[in-house]
């Protein structure tokens, strides 16, 4: 600030003549804005560049609206607002300019407002830095940028090309910016790239990416752990920074590493893998160091390809989404119903691929795309049962429900429209839902079983056992009947100390009225132990593996006839 207070005792015309001597030795364009006079001095290189009359104006405001790009001006107004009301003293705004050859240029405005001795803005002085290819550092960090960062790395000897790509981010960044503003971020970006540069030694060089990232170029560690004690060091230094401003704001920065090989695959998937890297530090938690793992990335890659391919089908008639239905017996060998099983075939090049449902059903999930998807399921199902129907009279089909689909889709009132839509009983079709799909009674949930019970349409919660399961759980669920997961299935058959807790289980699920069905049936022998101690269903590769409707309604379309 000492250079502003020592405007205030210079004439403007000395304060002009010092624009002069410095701006040759400058990048930045410097002006001076009088307000009481609405005059503007400005670099000659600026009067150049931008066609301007002179470097000394009068009407400054209507030179100035004219200069600005026709869509910036109402932000620069707004600013100029502030500065009259007193309520911005400093600003750093980026708008785009008119230049010499009327196309808009994108510039970095910063500037200061110096007051009269009664407090009320006089002067605006300050600079303008070009970001478009003028620009090599970076006008908050002082660092260079991208582009210089390649030009080094590729100006190196490929047999000195050894060392670590190390890309830094400040996490939850936006919040500082949220709670401080943007010129204390932009103050938080610089001294962040300043503690990273004064851990740096001879063979590591700090660029500025993008915002509140960064890349350390690192050709001095040799190992992963002169790397850990690297970062291990920045942070030191940034929690002493920390410190020493009174803990006005709380970070710390995560980084992502990838060995400077990598390189040779190009600069786009250099940036991809980099980008990926620091992703999965940050999934971590603050503070969080990832060295890049080529398995995990081939995981995300593959991730990213079913997620299109699942939005593609969506918006395409569901076109890859099939349902397949297994069936499901009493404890008479009767065919009571079938469980509907949503399958996924996503198409490539190579041919159609049948995604396993563990990787297809949470991305679903995470996407919202499980309620329109879910509500093909609900409409498939619900024909199929009305077909199944003319052979099993009261024939019944489950389907699985989640609780996103309960929170956002109103899917109550889509269940009683399928139900109504196809002539069927109520009680012909049957809701699941995993423990973990639930967990609690909450509001949204209470509603939603509410609707069930009212209209007569059967609960049931699915994997018993693998959650949250104990009796007053279930009691207070209310459900019709209970799923036994089939790895507890398994288990029941392994020994009898197994089978004698397994049994428990079922006598207790008995002693609150709630009916159980056995999963992963699969031998016989099996069938015969679930029998014994008094199942209700049973369900497994024994009696079918799951299909699709034509085959289904071929295998046991007539069977209970």
């Amino acid at each position: 600030m000492m250079a502003f207070d020592a405007y205030k005792i210079l004439d403007e015309r000395e304060a002009g003549s010092m624009i002069d001597l410095i701006a040759p030795c400058m990048d930045d364009y410097l002006y001076i804005i009088d307000l009481k006079n609405d005059t503007l001095r400005i670099s000659q290189s600026a009067v150049e560049r931008f066609m301007l009359p002179d470097k000394f104006m009068n009407d400054a405001t209507k030179h100035l609206r004219t200069l600005v790009y026709e869509k910036d001006r109402k932000l620069l107004e707004n600013h100029k607002r502030k500065i009259y009301d007193g309520k911005e003293k400093s600003y750093n705004v980026l708008c785009r300019l008119i230049s010499g050859k009327n196309s808009p240029v994108w510039i970095s405005c910063r500037g200061e407002v110096i007051h009269d001795n009664e407090g009320k803005p006089h002067y605006i002085i300050g600079c303008m830095n070009e970001t478009g290819t003028r620009q090599r550092a970076d006008n908050i960090s002082g660092l260079l940028g991208e582009k210089e960062m390649a030009s080094y790395l590729y100006s190196q000897p490929k047999e000195k090309l050894s060392g670590y790509l190390i890309q830094i981010g400040i996490d939850d960044f936006g919040i500082i910016n949220n709670v401080h503003g943007q010129i204390y971020g932009n103050y938080i970006l610089k001294r962040v790239a300043e503690c990273i540069a004064e851990c740096l030694s001879g063979g590591q060089k700090i660029y500025h990416l993008v915002t509140d990232k960064y890349m350390l170029v690192d050709m001095l560690s040799k190992s992963q752990d002169e790397v850990v004690q690297l970062f291990k060091r920045i942070g030191e230094k940034i929690d002493e920074f920390i410190v020493d401003e009174n803990y006005k704001s709380i970070f710390s920065v995560s980084a992502g590493v990838t060995d400077i090989s990598i390189l040779a695959e190009g600069a786009i998937e250099c940036r991809k893998k980099s980008d990926f890297s620091l992703k999965c530090a940050k999934k971590r938690g603050g503070g969080s160091l990832y060295f890049f793992e080529e398995e995990d990335y081939k995981a995300s890659l593959r991730k990213n390809t079913i997620l299109s391919a699942l939005r593609s089908a969506t918006v395409n008639d569901f076109e890859g989404f099939e349902v397949y239905y297994q069936p499901i017996l009493d404890n008479a060998d009767r065919i009571i119903g079938a469980e509907a099983l949503l399958r996924f075939f996503m198409h490539s090049d190579e041919g159609d691929e049948m995604i396993s449902p563990v990787e297809f059903i949470p991305l679903l999930e995470e996407s919202r795309l499980i309620i329109p998807v879910g509500e093909f399921v609900l409409n498939e199902a619900a024909k199929m049962c009305r077909e199944m129907q003319q052979y099993i009279a009261d024939f019944r089909v489950n389907i699985n429900v989640s609780y996103i689909q309960i929170m956002r889709g109103m899917m109550a009132n889509k269940i009683l429209s399928a139900i109504q839509a196809n002539n069927l009983r109520p009680e012909s079709i049957c809701i699941e839902m995993t423990e973990s799909g639930f967990m609690d009674m909450t509001p949204c949930f209470c509603s939603f079983r509410k609707k069930l019970d009212e209209n007569n349409i059967q609960f049931i919660i699915d994997d018993f056992g693998t959650g949250y399961s104990n009796l007053r759980y279930i009691s207070e669920m209310n459900p019709d009947y209970v799923k036994i997961d089939k790895d507890f299935t398994a288990m029941a058959m392994r020994s009898e100390k197994d089978h004698e807790l397994f049994r428990k289980i079922i006598e207790m699920v008995h002693s609150v009225n709630i009916k159980i069905c056995i999963e992963g049936i699969e031998r016989e022998e099996w069938a015969c132990a679930m029998k014994e101690i008094h199942v209700d269903y049973m369900q497994g590769y024994l009696y079918g593996r799951p299909c699709e409707k034509g085959a289904f309604l071929n295998n046991y379309g007539n069977i209970n006839i």
